[in-house]
């Protein structure tokens, strides 16, 4: 194996990594966040960094796929979601 091919290897299971006790995936957190943002923030990544405490690269790299999101802000994105009546499933 290279070791492009170990790296590779290496990210697959963070990729796949838990953020929640619901189960909930990168994928499908990283669906969430996108969903959230777009339903109670009006597609605004600047008023959705407001919201979650968070600075707006984060929120910026989330939405591009460059970073993935933590369990923390998955928690307080739930929060978030049934205050705006954003499904969070």
């Amino acid at each position: 194996m290279t070791e492009a091919d170990n790296t590779a290897t290496q990210r697959e299971p963070a990729a796949e990594q838990m953020l929640d006790d619901r189960g909930t995936g990168t994928r499908e957190g990283l669906e969430f966040l996108k969903r959230l943002r777009d339903g109670g923030f009006d597609a605004d990544n600047e008023k959705f960094a407001l919201a979650l405490g968070r600075p707006l690269e984060e929120i910026e790299a989330w939405m591009d796929g460059s970073q993935p999101p933590d369990d923390d802000i998955i928690m307080k994105a739930r929060g978030i979601a049934q205050q705006r009546g954003v499904s969070s499933e």
